[in-house]
């Protein structure tokens, strides 16, 4: 038996500052993969009711598409069935995402840095690039060659000082336990001379692609926008901010949260905004329940601008969850979901942020 459930490829590029882009579309799409994937399972547990031999198995390509296979057949026989189908459809790099009832372990979408090209892989296409700087398992790399894949992103050249940026960045990361980073899904950050992308209509200060519900743990950020701060403290600033919003955005990957998130979206008295909102880029309470103006976009983005704050502005956070309680019920909701991955992050990481 074959059944294949096509969906689309969503890369999402967020950014600090003005991209939100979790359309009704992108919702849309998330709503249908997790029917299917629901539907998957009860047909499983319907048909173990008369066969307890009755198994299934979902292989998906880096396209979004998902390959599925049921039967009494061997578990290996299934997986097999269902990779072939996936690679006679033209589809790449496919794996396997679910093994009956549980999600493959060995399954990801993690990008690696290849010694012999020179090269981060991501999904499927290949950044020249070099290893600057390794700090507590996150590698820092800088692009040596233009790169634009085929949805028009582009990471250019780097040919700027760096220097003071990953002296930025190898301070911010030092803030977590290593346990932290290393559940977190963050693997490398890559810096680019400058960074394009013709679904956004302007250049970002950084980006965390995922794919479909996974990211490949990847943080770009963009020299040109960063260097146009002439002042250091600044400059310091808006690298933290930039830093931790994106890195959230990697973590609710992580959690598998990011785009269908019911539970944080009913703690809210006010709706999401239908209409984008850029705002500035501190500390703004004027709407009960959010942290900026940015966080009512929708709730990746409320959840990016929250441990934004959380980690880098963490006296002035406190003061404003103090005076609202819908945002300390998030805060509280959100501290739950990191203790889960790392027991670390407790009272002595948060009293050491003070």
């Amino acid at each position: 038996m074959r059944v294949f459930v096509v969906l689309v490829l969503i890369i999402f590029f967020q950014n600090k500052v003005y991209a939100g882009n979790i359309t009704a579309e992108v919702k849309k799409s998330y709503k249908e993969r997790t029917e299917f994937v629901k539907k998957y399972i009860s047909t499983i547990k319907e048909n173990r009711k008369t066969n307890k031999k009755f198994k299934g198995s979902v292989v998906e390509s880096v396209s979004g598409r998902l390959y599925t296979r049921l039967g009494i057949s061997s578990q290996y026989e299934l997986d097999q069935k269902a990779l072939k189908d996936c690679k006679n459809d033209g589809g790449i790099d496919c794996l396997v995402r679910f093994r009956t009832l549980k999600k493959n372990s060995k399954y990801n979408r993690y990008a690696k840095y290849i010694n012999s090209k020179s090269s981060l892989k991501v999904l499927g296409e290949y950044i020249k690039s070099k290893k600057k700087f390794s700090s507590r398992g996150i590698d820092i790399l800088v692009s040596i060659e233009n790169f634009k894949n085929k949805k028009d992103f582009f990471c250019g050249q780097v040919k700027s000082n760096y220097d003071d940026i990953i002296n930025n960045l190898v301070k911010e990361i030092s803030i977590y336990p290593e346990s932290f980073l290393e559940n977190s899904g963050l693997k490398y950050v890559m810096i680019c001379e400058k960074i394009t992308d013709k679904s956004l209509g302007f250049e970002p200060g950084g980006l965390a692609p995922g794919h479909v519900d996974q990211s490949p743990g990847v943080f770009y950020l963009n020299l040109s926008v960063v260097n146009e701060i002439k002042n250091s403290k600044a400059k310091k600033n808006y690298i933290r901010l930039l830093f931790h919003h994106e890195f959230y955005h990697i973590i609710d990957s992580k959690l598998s949260l990011m785009q269908l998130d019911e539970t944080w979206e009913k703690i809210n008295k006010v709706d999401y905004s239908d209409d984008l909102i850029t705002g500035s880029s501190g500390i703004d309470t004027s709407v009960e329940g959010f942290i900026s103006g940015y966080a009512r976009n929708n709730s990746a983005e409320d959840k990016a601008e929250l441990f934004a704050f959380m980690i880098a502005q963490h006296k002035e956070f406190k003061k404003a969850i103090a005076k609202d309680e819908i945002l300390l019920k998030k805060s509280k909701l959100m501290i739950s979901r990191l203790k889960n991955i790392s027991k670390e992050i407790n009272k002595n990481f948060w009293k050491n942020l003070n």
